[in-house]
């Protein structure tokens, strides 16, 4: 059988009605604790997809690795956690950098990516820490500027006369 080109294995991939990365098992349940946990997970979808588009083809060349990496982009972006609530937008945001990094996020997705954490995160309910509520107490006002005495002098004088 002859080798076939890279541009017919692109459009066999393009065309075929079940994409590969669609048909594996995302893995475990969402049960994230912190970022680091939510980052192993799409780290292991990313790994699990690759192997699998490589056991699948009979040719191992470079465009082999480029089309077994946008597959294992896909199943990267596909675990990444929901943005719900404070500690899911920071697992989201740790997944979305770490994924830009390694090349699992193209250029043309991670601004819409971040832009949606930003969202999400100015939507949730803005709660002062205890530290910022201790501080601020705790802080005098400064003083007047001078030009401000300087102004108020002005002022008062006008109203006496």
């Amino acid at each position: 059988m002859p080798k076939k080109s890279i541009e017919e294995r692109a459009l066999m991939i393009a065309l075929s009605p079940n994409p590969t990365s669609t048909s594996l098992d995302p893995g475990p349940a969402p049960s994230y604790s912190n970022p680091k946990t939510a980052l192993r997970r799409c780290c292991a979808a990313w790994q699990r997809s690759f192997d699998a588009y490589m056991e699948q083809n009979e040719y191992k060349t470079d465009s082999d690795n480029i089309f077994a990496a946008k597959e294992a982009g896909e199943a990267y972006r596909n675990a990444m956690p929901m943005l719900s609530g404070y500690e899911g937008v920071c697992e989201f945001l740790a997944c979305a950098a770490h994924g830009i990094l390694i090349g699992a996020i193209p250029r043309d997705k991670s601004g819409q990516l971040l832009y949606a954490a930003q969202i999400a995160l100015n939507t949730l309910p803005h709660q002062p820490s205890k530290q910022h509520k201790q501080s601020s107490k705790t802080h005098s006002p400064l003083p007047p500027s001078q030009k401000a005495l300087s102004a108020r002098s002005k002022i008062q004088k006008s109203h006496v006369q």
